[in-house]
């Protein structure tokens, strides 16, 4: 598994509008965050991790030309407001410019969304214009909309040769999905847990978590900021998270322009005294710090 990061900012993004904060400012490019998204590659399977506002232009830097499915955790715009683009890969032009087919529209019932049922609502309302039928094809996309609920550890989701949990999360008051990609080489599971826009981790999807792959390879979590907030990690707080699942590696994502990338590694470095799980796994070759867009993981 690859796992691209094509965003790792905040809903505003990084630089912020109208903002001249030395951040925003900086000429580092690991302090350009686009908003939250990520591509994982798997064989000949490539799946899209959220669709943002920014997509159209994180899918041209990437050189995104395959999108097999799409998970998304929840409905807020930064999250979900480029679905639209997703209409070159739902139409077989895309992938096939030689494939004969009325309206140029692929077989089946679409690209496949994986959603929760609330997402779901959000996106029929918002995108209302998907599901209405009109005479022409190809103006919007195909996509299958498909409920998370039925999937879990004894009924994971099957796309290519993963296995992919739906992981049940809490952003204040909203219940979104977070996710846990498994692979099985040999006999030996490796594993990515995403898991963004989140304030709490119910104890019952920290269990899941560590009984579907025991300690993930990679942990990719909320952590805005080092202040504390009403709807997401801060630092603190997904540091205590990594300590309790103990990854190998540990990235942070969803920041804002609070701090630079340095800052934040700087950090993170400061307080691993505090977390003695996480300071060994550094010790012994595992990692713990920010992401930023472009980077990419492996396992």
């Amino acid at each position: 598994m690859k796992l691209t990061f094509l965003g790792t900012g905040t809903s505003h993004g990084v630089p912020v509008i109208g903002c001249t904060c030395s951040v925003c400012r900086s000429d580092d490019e690991r302090d350009k965050r686009y908003r939250c998204s990520a591509y994982l590659e798997d064989g000949d399977s490539a799946f899209l991790i959220d669709v943002g506002p920014e997509f159209r232009v994180q899918a041209l830097r990437a050189g995104i030309s395959k999108v097999s499915a799409v998970f998304v955790t929840h409905s807020h715009a930064d999250h979900l407001n480029g679905l639209d683009d997703l209409r070159v890969f739902s139409h077989t032009r895309a992938v096939d410019p030689s494939f004969p087919q009325k309206n140029n529209e692929t077989h089946g019932s679409g690209l496949r969304i994986y959603a929760d049922s609330n997402c779901i609502r959000d996106t029929k309302n918002r995108f209302d214009y998907i599901f209405t039928p009109v005479k022409e094809g190809g103006g919007k996309p195909k996509i299958n909309l498909v409920d998370v609920a039925p999937y879990g550890k004894d009924n994971p989701i099957r796309e290519g040769q993963l296995e992919i949990i739906p992981v049940p999360l809490m952003h204040g008051s909203l219940r979104v999905t977070g996710y846990l990609f498994i692979k099985k080489i040999s006999g030996v599971k490796k594993s990515i847990a995403y898991l963004t826009d989140c304030s709490c981790i119910p104890q019952s999807s920290i269990d899941l978590i560590k009984s579907c792959c025991g300690t993930p390879d990679h942990l990719v979590i909320d952590a805005l900021r080092r202040e504390p907030h009403s709807t997401h990690f801060n630092f603190e707080q997904a540091l205590g998270c990594a300590q309790v699942l103990n990854p190998v590696h540990t990235w942070f994502i969803h920041m804002t322009h609070n701090m630079s990338h340095v800052q934040v590694e700087r950090y993170v470095s400061s307080r691993l005294e505090d977390y003695p799980v996480l300071k060994e796994r550094v010790r012994t070759g595992g990692s713990v710090g920010p992401a930023y867009d472009t980077l990419f993981i492996e396992c």
